[in-house]
């Protein structure tokens, strides 16, 4: 039975758990730290960009890992003190109480003096990117004990007690520079992130010996800037001005070792490849790559799977759930829309919502196939153009009757051919097929054209396909329309109705 992997970041990255290839990046920070210690006095700030759930954290946890030895190294996730008044304060008594041994000789008055100094940090701070700068006098005035303690004699305190902080936690055979990692950026709230990167840049690189690495998601950073300044500020200049030297996550393009986790590398007679391949590949062709959420859906994929092979599971129930893959049987189209269904239903909830919302479906049909029907037909009258949006709409209510009204089964049209009317059985037309019924279920909200009878036919619907925006929902319908799935090859498929597919994932999730 495969085992459910944790959202959390991997402790004790290996070769064996290194799913994402992160330990080839990890290196070559890690050679690059190490081999440039000299410029430290002027290179301080640096920072490791990647989206929420993309691996900052596992890499960064890795980076502390290995440079021990080489720096003394110090973890401050921020997001676990967002509750506390000010971060800037938080990790620097967090760095007092890391060092704790050397505390009441070393930092003195360094933490009674930052609590001064950042007291009104937040307030008098403001940005005039491309470059920083504070208001010293707004500051002062919040030291309303302190009225002839001024900025600046607070800021050359600060400066000289940080160098002593330095001196002592780099004495003897300890490292000679210390490395700060700061995660979780990404979850603080907009304000608190830039005070905090503000003042790391403004006052912590006053020492000599220490720099600070910093996980961040551009995209929290943009809103966060966006929130505060409108668009005053750039989000990418800002950054620029902030840190020094940056560093991207991995592209993850590659699912294959983590999906292997989850899917064997079996041969199906319904799909050319190996399982593990063509699930990869799924991924990819849906642009779904970020690991944590590919994770999180293969999670609850594995959750239905073991239902799936439970013996003692009652028939009723067992009937709910979709013949997906294990080791007993099942086939591979059910699969791919079981994931789909999965990640539509934790990411994309509003596709799934409108997967058969008739109403909106048969304008969206309307719009397309008059759309269509006006460019094919230019020289046709306005009585021509309605009577085939009317047949149109007639064909969709008609297949959308058979999948939500008669509940007709996966089963029953891969194994049965199904006539609209009687006229199109004599006319000799083509019968319904499993692309009709897969397209028009699955089509996106926000297609703009399209021939009605062209979804009958994979080949003409695949090239009259038009969206607005391109969403996940088109790449679905994309991927099923490459011919990769032989759909008169499956087998074991199952007797639920296609309808309750939607509403299994969503009892169970």
């Amino acid at each position: 039975m495969s085992k459910i992997l944790n959202n959390l970041p991997v402790e004790d990255l290996n070769e064996e758990n290194d799913y994402l290839g992160i330990i080839d990046k990890g290196q070559i920070i890690k050679t690059f730290l190490e081999s440039n210690t000299e410029e430290f006095t002027e290179i301080k700030m640096f920072s490791l960009y990647g989206e929420w759930g993309s691996g900052k954290s596992t890499l960064m946890k890795y980076l502390e890992k290995e440079l021990k030895g080489s720096f003394n190294t110090y973890f401050f996730e921020a997001w676990q003190y967002e509750s506390d008044d000010n971060l800037s304060l938080s990790l620097l008594e967090y760095l007092s109480y890391k060092s704790s041994d050397s505390t009441e000789e070393a930092l003195g008055e360094i933490v009674e003096v930052a609590a001064k100094l950042f007291r009104g940090f937040s307030k008098s701070m403001r940005i005039t990117v491309p470059g920083l700068s504070i208001d010293g006098s707004k500051i002062v005035e919040s030291l309303e004990e302190e009225p002839k303690e001024t900025f600046y004699q607070l800021k050359k305190k600060f400066q000289e007690e940080f160098g002593k902080w330095e001196s002592h936690v780099t004495r003897g055979k300890n490292p000679k520079f210390n490395i700060v990692f700061i995660d979780d950026l990404d979850r603080c709230e907009p304000e608190n992130v830039l005070n905090l990167l503000s003042a790391l840049k403004l006052f912590f690189t006053y020492g000599e010996k220490t720099i600070f690495f910093c996980g961040v998601d551009k995209k929290a950073v943009n809103e966060a800037v966006k929130t505060k300044y409108g668009n005053v500020v750039k989000a990418n200049e800002y950054l620029e001005k902030v840190f020094d030297i940056s560093f991207t996550m991995p592209e993850h393009d590659d699912l294959l070792k983590l999906v292997s986790q989850y899917f064997d590398d079996r041969k199906l007679k319904e799909v050319d490849g190996r399982l593990n391949v063509n699930i990869a590949k799924f991924f990819r062709e849906l642009r779904f790559t970020n690991p944590r959420k590919v994770k999180k859906v293969l999670n609850k994929y594995l959750t239905i799977k073991n239902l799936k092979e439970q013996d003692t599971l009652q028939e009723k129930q067992s009937r709910l759930i979709p013949c997906i893959l294990t080791s007993n049987g099942g086939n591979y189209l059910e699969t791919v829309i079981t994931l789909y269904l999965i990640v539509i239903h934790e990411f994309y909830p509003e596709i799934l919502d409108d997967m058969f919302n008739l109403d909106l479906k048969m304008k969206v049909f309307e719009k397309a196939i008059e759309e269509s029907a006006k460019i094919n037909s230019s020289n046709k009258s306005q009585v021509y153009i309605a009577n085939t949006v009317n047949d149109g709409l007639d064909f969709f209510s008609r297949i959308y009757e058979l999948i939500v009204v008669e509940r007709i089964s996966l089963s029953e049209i891969l194994s049965t051919r199904f006539y609209l009317n009687e006229s199109d059985k004599r006319r000799g037309l083509n019968p319904i097929s499993e692309f009709a019924y897969i397209n028009t279920l699955f089509c996106p909200s926000d297609i703009q054209k399209m021939n009605a009878r062209s979804i009958i036919t994979i080949g003409t619907f695949k090239k009259g396909l038009r969206v607005e925006e391109v969403t996940v929902s088109y790449y679905f319908i994309k991927y099923l329309l490459q011919d990769n799935i032989k759909f008169n090859e499956l087998s074991d498929v199952s007797n639920i109705p296609l309808i309750e597919m939607k509403k299994t994932i969503k009892t169970l999730f």
